[in-house]
């Protein structure tokens, strides 16, 4: 009679140094695969970003090379819809598109996560909204001079709004006009009224739509009203 030896199995010291391995494993690769996220993240927006740039260049053609800049016109959310896969630039007709969607933005229902630069380049104050359209051709440095950057996202200030699919026309209306920016509190370095976000994607980064259609990231306590177009002495 053949005497079969019972099989072997694994002892408890050798199942805990195979799970503590795992768990060593774990710890190093959570940080690579977190860091690939948020890489890819970025690059998303910045791909995002260069289409918004075309649909700017789309629109400038068909008017006159003016594009959007504050409300006295239209919402500049809404004015390029046409252009980027959206139905009609009329309020009533919102809808979400892909184009305006950060995949970092912390906030997932909100729709529209940028905000654009309503300087005025022409006035001795730095602190002065620019009101109406304005040509391609009255900014200056156009690869330095941000026209579109991260939009902040804090839920205790109230000038930073969420705008949602289900909003009404009123309650659209009411939160596009804050996209912009035109104050130096609104920049990254201000600590109470900012609108371009500060830590979008890693430590003081911010994702920015240069005038020519180019999309970068920059280092956001950096950005002064100069890179918006402004001049070196405000």
């Amino acid at each position: 009679m053949v005497v079969r030896e019972p099989a072997k199995g694994f002892t408890l010291v050798e199942l805990l140094v195979v799970i503590a391995i795992i768990a060593l494993l774990m710890a190093i690769l959570m940080p690579a695969l977190s860091m690939a996220k948020k890489q890819a993240q970025g690059a998303r927006c910045l791909a995002n970003m260069k289409q918004i740039g075309l649909a700017v260049h789309l629109y400038a053609d068909d008017y006159g090379r003016k594009v959007p800049r504050d409300e006295t016109n239209g919402f500049w959310a809404m004015l390029f819809m046409p252009y980027i896969g959206g139905l009609s630039s009329n309020v009533a007709a919102y809808h979400e598109v892909d184009i305006y969607d950060c995949a970092a933005y912390p906030d997932k229902e909100q729709t529209v996560d940028y905000v654009i630069n309503a300087f005025d380049l022409k006035t001795s104050s730095p602190n002065t909204e620019q009101r109406g359209a304005t040509s391609l051709d009255a900014f200056p440095r156009h690869g330095t001079t941000i026209y579109l950057a991260d939009y902040e996202h804090h839920p205790n200030w109230s000038h930073i709004k969420i705008i949602r699919k289900t909003d009404t026309p009123a309650e659209l209306i009411d939160k596009l006009k804050w996209l912009d920016v035109w104050h130096t509190a609104h920049l990254p370095s201000s600590n109470t009224g900012r609108r371009v976000a500060r830590e979008r994607h890693g430590r003081n980064g911010v994702n920015c739509l240069f005038v020519d259609g180019h999309s970068a990231k920059m280092d956001s306590l950096e950005i002064t009203s100069y890179d918006f177009g402004r001049p070196a002495s405000d």
